[in-house]
């Protein structure tokens, strides 16, 4: 197929790791017949960022109860997990992220064998530009190809890193690598190499387990505002049955009777973690309750406490890493970064929380802070594009788009799309929850329902078999 040939899908999917997958497999298993095509440059689809790595001490932190890829068949994965993998697995195993990955896999390939009605094609490239007429969407791909689709499933995941103030980096690009995701920034270089981590978040912790899992011993930093590790999952708590709120239009009110009921679970012997927990099946309902003003005053003043609470990491990752503290290999540190200079190694003033300065000398800076995107000036050019020609805005928080509730694109005249539509991270803002397997599982099934029925395979398969495809 040439550079100038054009492609045509009755469902292109942008985006080839879990949510793209999940998309795939839903669509399938609720009958679409006709052709999907996931555009996506990876040859490996499912892994994504969040499956990707190689190190089996990476490990999910979401019982291996609650991962299975079907909303009606929650022991999906588990059974999956006890057959080729792990036998005596239990519920509230958390499994090593590389499994889930094979797991994801495994179950596109069956789903595409199993049916004959779907003619499912992967194409290994970026979408980079988007348009729209009276049949459907435009692709413009990054290898020149032209992909025409009837609809396109926008699964784009997280970016790989967020923006790093340029001052900070002026003349250390060779030694600041933007995301630990990217390249080879998790190898140690060489034996006493010391690394500072900017973050704690599970993003940090991940970047920890590998670094002091290589035959070079290294010195690792953490350092974050508050130096906030996540939490530690205890999974003999029960999950509790939502808690009764009064108050759930104001942030302000809000929380303090979420402390109540925290403070009452403690006075009766209970634990936060089922307080938490509890609010998780009606978290999005919370969040639709409230003001767009309180949302920001959330995002801006509260996420930073929320997160290390409802992200949590598993007791012997927690037992790793005290035992890393207890060696000295590993130092977390509560501050701000404000000034660098460069020699043989990196020179770091931290203005530290608890007050004065510490200054540290480093080899090398690794970008942990997670995901905090703005698609209001987004640096990748299929958002930039959808923006510019009208065909989608972002949301009041500019984390992500603005849709019409069930994942379409509303567009520039606040108009739901017939064409475009999107699930998982780019959905966040307008909901809480919406980038763990158990959501995005879920939003996979309802849109794939909403394509089937709406679906016109007669008509555009018709237009397939006059271009001869």
């Amino acid at each position: 197929m040439s550079p100038s040939d054009v492609y045509r899908s009755n469902v292109a999917i942008v985006g080839g790791g879990c949510s793209g997958l999940l998309a795939v497999v839903h669509l399938v298993r609720n009958g679409f017949q006709g052709r999907v095509t996931v555009i996506e440059p990876r040859a490996r689809l499912g892994a994504g960022l969040a499956y990707s790595t190689a190190f089996i001490q990476h490990l999910l932190n979401v019982p291996a109860e609650k991962m299975s890829a079907f909303p009606d068949r929650p022991a999906h994965f588990l059974e999956w997990l006890r057959a080729n993998h792990w036998p005596d697995a239990k519920p509230e195993s958390l499994a090593p992220r590389r499994l889930y990955a094979e797991y994801l896999e495994e179950l596109l390939k069956q789903t595409v064998r199993r049916d004959g009605g779907c003619h499912f094609s992967h194409i290994r490239a970026e979408a980079v530009d988007a348009s729209a007429d009276g049949s459907g969407a435009l692709l413009a791909l990054s290898d020149g190809m032209t992909v025409r689709a009837e609809r396109v499933v926008l699964a784009l995941g997280n970016p790989a890193s967020c923006p790093t103030p340029s001052l900070l980096r002026r003349g250390l690009e060779d030694r600041w690598h933007l995301s630990p995701w990217l390249g080879d920034a998790l190898r140690v270089r060489f034996s006493g190499e010391r690394i500072l981590l900017l973050g704690t978040g599970l993003t940090a912790v991940d970047a920890v387990l590998a670094l002091h899992n290589q035959e070079n011993a290294c010195q690792v930093y953490m350092l974050s505002r508050r130096g906030l590790l996540p939490k530690i999952h205890n999974l003999g708590v029960p999950v509790e049955v939502p808690p009764v709120l009064r108050h759930r239009g104001n942030l302000r009110l809000l929380v303090r009777e979420v402390r109540g009921h925290i403070e009452a679970a403690r006075q009766a012997d209970s634990c936060w973690r089922a307080i938490v927990d509890g609010l998780r099946p009606i978290s999005n309902d919370i969040w639709d309750e409230l003001s767009v003003a309180d949302r920001q005053r959330f995002v801006r003043h509260l996420k930073k406490y929320w997160e290390p609470h409802r992200h949590r990491m598993a007791a012997e990752i927690g037992q790793r890493l005290d035992g890393y503290k207890a060696s000295g290999k590993l130092q977390i540190i509560a501050g701000r970064l404000q000034g660098t200079s460069n020699g043989h190694f990196t020179h770091l003033q931290v203005a530290l929380k608890s007050g004065g300065e510490q200054v540290l000398n480093v080899d090398r800076i690794i970008s942990c802070t997670g995901i905090q995107e703005s698609y209001t000036d987004s640096p990748r050019p299929l958002i930039r594009s959808l923006m510019s020609n009208g065909l989608a805005r972002a949301n009041d928080l500019g984390m992500g788009f603005r849709t019409d509730g069930q994942g379409a694109l509303l567009d520039a005249n606040m108009l739901p799309s017939s064409v475009f539509f999107t699930i998982g991270p780019p959905r966040r803002g307008e909901l809480f929850e919406t980038t763990a397997v158990p959501e995005i599982r879920d939003q996979a099934d309802a849109l794939a329902h909403r394509l089937v029925q709406t679906s016109k395979p007669d008509r555009f398969s018709a237009s397939l078999a006059s271009a001869g495809l």
